[in-house]
């Protein structure tokens, strides 16, 4: 009988899939499971996590109505980061640490961004106890200027006053989530709190310059690509 694995994701966050992301890849590479499936019961906060990172995922075999594995935990073991830790909770080890995100689409390079820095001031949770005013004095002090700032989304946010523009993402031709992936591969420098673009962009294979402050929790500062800074 052919051993098959069903996934099922606890939280809909956009962090949340990408640190599942990996999981087909191994559980097949490693020869532990023929067939992945994604359990349609999974969280989803945005429909379009589904099609980028599922969809486009060719390790996953579909998508079934049946429940699925899921795991939890509150501490990562030393030595370890989310992505490893997760990945061993399923019974799964390719021998590797410090895994990164994975997705399987090149997304489309925006030139008019390429030479401009943005700010992505928005949240879900876990950003820390941080302030707009402490972060727009860091790019004061280091005398970075943003060119760009995320348009403030519903929920949480940490605005700052000194921009040149709003950028949104819209685009008649695509999702707005896929626009936004586009806007976070194609600026040359970027800038976020603890949330999923930090995590976004380095399954993208870019830097992310991370905001944390030390209340907030060491596992969601799970990439080497990125930059991490204390405030």
């Amino acid at each position: 009988m052919k051993k098959t694995l069903i996934i099922q994701i606890k939280n809909g966050g956009m962090g949340d899939h990408l640190f599942h992301s990996h999981i087909p890849r191994i559980a097949k590479e490693t020869g532990a499971y023929e067939k992945v499936f994604i359990s349609n019961k999974s969280e989803l906060r945005n429909s379009d996590y589904k099609t980028y990172f599922w969809e486009k995922n060719p390790y996953v075999d579909g998508f079934t109505d049946e429940e699925g594995i899921s795991v939890s935990f509150t501490d990562i073991p030393e030595g370890q980061n989310i992505l490893d830790h997760i990945m061993i909770l399923f019974g799964l080890d390719d021998g590797k640490r410090f895994h990164e995100p994975e997705i399987y689409f090149k997304p489309n390079k925006i030139p008019w961004l390429e030479d401009k820095t943005l700010y992505d001031p928005n949240y879900i949770s876990n950003a820390g106890k941080l302030t707009g005013h402490k972060i727009e004095k860091y790019f004061k002090d280091n005398n970075i200027k943003i060119d760009y700032q995320m348009k403030i989304r519903s929920g949480n946010s940490l605005p700052i006053t000194s921009f040149d523009a709003y950028l949104e993402c819209t685009n008649s031709h695509q999702s707005s989530f896929l626009n936004f992936i586009d806007v976070i591969y194609s600026v040359k420098e970027l800038y976020s709190v603890v949330t999923g673009t930090a995590t976004l962009a380095c399954a993208l294979g870019r830097k992310d310059h991370v905001f944390y402050t030390k209340d907030q929790h060491p596992m969601f500062r799970h990439s080497k690509l990125n930059t991490y800074i204390e405030l």
